[in-house]
C-alpha cells in the first residue's frame, strides 16, 4: 500500500530558509538585515527596486516572520500541505506554485497597504489550501482534498484576521493567496475535464487504497435502487435482457434517446453510470468497492487480483459523442480497451 511520504524536500528547504531568516533578523527586529528582503526598501518609492532588477523582492517577503507563533503556525502548514501537494503534483509544480502565489500575494499586500513592512508564508499557505480545497471538491481523482472541518477553520481564521483583533496582519496577502489557489485549481480542473481521454475511467491514485473499504449495506441498497430505475425502462417481457452486457447497454442507449442527458436530474445520471459500471464488471471481472475519505463515500471498481487497481466510474456525460447523440456501445468498447490496457501495463514487469 502506497503511503503519504512523511516529508517533502521542497518543504524542508522552505522551512529551512524561513528559520535562517528568522534567526538572522531576530524575528524581524533587524530592519537593516531585512531591507534587501522586503518587497521594497523603506526609503525607496513604489516598486522602483524591483523595476531596477531586484526581482527577488517579489518573493522574499514570504521568508520573513515576526514572532515565534507566526513562524510555527506557518511552518506546520507548509509541512503538512507541502508534502501532500508534492506527492500529488511533484516538486516542480510545488516550487512554481509557491513562487507564483508569493508574487501575487506580496504585490497585492504592498499595493493596498503602501507599506513594505510585512512578511510571512501565510499567503502561500492559503494558496495551497485554496488549491487543494477546490481540486478535491471538483476532481474525484485528486487524493488530497480538504476536510470540511479544516475548510471551516481556515475560512474562519481568515475572517478573524480581518477583524483586527489579532493585531496587524497581511490580510490582503492571505486573500490574494487564497484566490490564486482557488482560481488555479478551478481552471486546472476544467482543463482536465476537457482534455481527459474520452470515455476512459481514471485509474485512481493508489494512495487511496488506505481508504478502500467493502460496500456497506447502505451502499448496496443505493446501487440496487439505481439499477431498478434503469430496469423499469424495459418492457416487462424483455427485462431478462438486463442480465446481459448488450442488454444493459441497449437500455442506457434507449434512455438517452428518450430525454437529453442535460435535462435529467443527477440521480438519473448516477443510475446510468452504475449500470454502465455493472456491464464493465460483468465483462472484465472487476469488483465493486468504495473509498471513504471521512466526509463522503465514492463508489469505484477494483481489480480482483494483484496488483490492485482502482477505477472511477465513467461519468454519464462521457456516454455521449461530441454531437450529443448517444454512442453507448462505442463508449463501452473504448472504456473496456482502456481498462484492459492499464491492467496489462501494470501487471507487466519492468525489465
Amino acid at each position: 500500500m502506497q503511503k503519504l511520504k512523511p516529508y517533502s524536500y521542497t518543504s524542508i528547504a522552505l522551512i529551512g530558509i524561513c528559520v535562517v531568516v528568522a534567526l538572522l533578523s531576530n524575528l524581524g527586529e533587524s530592519e537593516e538585515f531585512l531591507r534587501t528582503l522586503f518587497i521594497a526598501d523603506p526609503d525607496h518609492p513604489g516598486l522602483s527596486d524591483v523595476l531596477s532588477g531586484q526581482i527577488w523582492r517579489l518573493i522574499t517577503p514570504i521568508f520573513i516572520h515576526f514572532n515565534v507563533m507566526h513562524i510555527i503556525f506557518n511552518m506546520l502548514w507548509v509541512w503538512d500541505l507541502g508534502r501532500r501537494i508534492d506527492r500529488e503534483k511533484g516538486a516542480r509544480f510545488y516550487i512554481g506554485f509557491v513562487a507564483a502565489t508569493a508574487v501575487v500575494s506580496n504585490i497585492a499586500q504592498y499595493v493596498v497597504s503602501q507599506s513594505p513592512f510585512f512578511g510571512g508564508m501565510s499567503g502561500v499557505v492559503y494558496g495551497l489550501f485554496g488549491y487543494m480545497w477546490i481540486r478535491g471538491r471538483f476532481d474525484k481523482s485528486f487524493n488530497s482534498g480538504m476536510r470540511k472541518e479544516t475548510v471551516h477553520m481556515m475560512l474562519a481564521w481568515l475572517v478573524l484576521c480581518w477583524t483586527g483583533l489579532l493585531g496587524p496582519i497581511a490580510n490582503w496577502a492571505h486573500l490574494a493567496g487564497l484566490l490564486v489557489g482557488v482560481v488555479w485549481a478551478y481552471l486546472e480542473t476544467r482543463l482536465i475535464d476537457t482534455t481527459k481521454v474520452a470515455n476512459a475511467p481514471e485509474n485512481i491514485n493508489l494512495s487511496k487504497k488506505q481508504n478502500l473499504v467493502y460496500l456497506s449495506s447502505a451502499d448496496i441498497l443505493k446501487i440496487e435502487a439505481q439499477r431498478s430505475w434503469v430496469r423499469e425502462h424495459y418492457l416487462p417481457d424483455a427485462r431478462q435482457k438486463f442480465d446481459t452486457v448488450a442488454g444493459k447497454l441497449n437500455i442506457i442507449d434507449a434512455i438517452l434517446n428518450q430525454k437529453p442527458l442535460a435535462a435529467r436530474p443527477q440521480q438519473e445520471q448516477d443510475s446510468l453510470e452504475i449500470v454502465f459500471a455493472d456491464a464493465l464488471v460483468q465483462e472484465t471481472g472487476l469488483g465493486w468497492a468504495t473509498i471513504d475519505d471521512g466526509d463522503s463515500r465514492t463508489l469505484v471498481l477494483v481489480t480482483a487480483d494483484a496488483p490492485l487497481m482502482i477505477f472511477g466510474l465513467v461519468p454519464a456525460a462521457r456516454l455521449l459523442s461530441d454531437n450529443a447523440k448517444p454512442e453507448v456501445a462505442g463508449a463501452f468498447a473504448m472504456t473496456l480497451e482502456s481498462i484492459r490496457k492499464m491492467i496489462q501495463e501494470r501487471a507487466t514487469p519492468v525489465p
